[in-house]
């Protein structure tokens, strides 16, 4: 049994299962890592296991080897554990290589205040986009905006203007794979993805009204490639003011390419 279960992937992976070349107790590992999110920062062996459909004993396994490491800490709740101090070191020298980031910060800052609205930076993450920087005007916004945190590749302008930055066929395989592998984001936002691939020409901006949170909408331009590292795109972010497309290409957009075209 143990030996039938040591050739499963977990839940989201079953693509690697029997390429010998897969490091599957690696990938274990990993996975368990990204079940931990600001919605669930504190987990037990049961939740995960679940969570990667693979056996507590396996599970057991690797958070007793992941905490040891300073990857994972325990908690106040017994058998319950959250992210160690060694997660949060291991994405810091990837951020470092992000130079592009310390010339946008004060662009970045200045739009966020002059606007009073997040402008965000971000890459790919598998199907979502990781921000890897964030300049906000208030901290009163609810939705949830700061270095790390990600979002639906499909459902943020971000992300569309992420693909539009891409090359067509790379463009056209992530688009593949969010069909197959999470089918309910095609549904649900694939009508609005290509609009604003329909309508790029025109504005050369993606826009994203209400989609994720009914009162957040945003406004998004291509960075392209930055430093030779990867593809990246940037954007501005509104909460709790009447929805407005119109105004999103008009106003806004001209200011977020403006900051683009300076800092690439």
């Amino acid at each position: 049994m143990e030996n039938t279960w040591n050739r499963c992937v977990p839940t989201g992976l079953e693509e690697y299962a029997g390429d010998k070349q897969f490091a599957t107790t690696l990938a274990r590992g990993l996975e368990l890592l990204h079940c931990f999110t600001p919605e669930r920062p504190i987990l037990g062996n049961s939740e995960m296991a679940h969570m990667l459909n693979l056996p507590k004993a396996t599970i057991s396994r690797l958070t007793y080897t992941l905490t040891c490491l300073g990857y994972l800490t325990g908690t106040e709740y017994y058998g319950k554990y959250q992210l160690g101090p060694a997660t949060l070191s291991l994405g810091y020298p990837l951020l470092a290589q992000f130079t592009i980031r310390r010339s946008a910060r004060p662009l970045m800052m200045q739009l966020a205040k002059k606007l009073g609205c997040n402008v965000s930076m971000g890459i790919r993450d598998r199907l979502s986009m990781v921000y890897i920087e964030v300049m906000r005007a208030t901290s009163g916004v609810v939705y949830s905006h700061d270095v790390g945190s990600t979002h639906p590749l499909l459902g943020t302008s971000i992300g569309r203007a992420y693909l539009l930055g891409c090359t067509p066929s790379a463009r056209e395989s992530l688009i593949n794979q969010v069909k197959i592998k999470e089918p309910d984001q095609w549904e649900r936002y694939g009508k609005k993805v290509l609009d604003n691939f329909q309508e790029f020409p025109q504005y050369g901006c993606c826009t994203a009204i209400g989609e994720v949170v009914p009162d957040v909408q945003a406004v998004a331009v291509p960075l392209g490639r930055i430093h030779g590292i990867d593809v990246a795109a940037m954007s501005c972010t509104f909460q709790g003011r009447s929805l407005d497309i119109r105004w999103l290409r008009e106003e806004v957009a001209p200011q977020l390419q403006a900051i683009a075209r300076e800092i690439t």
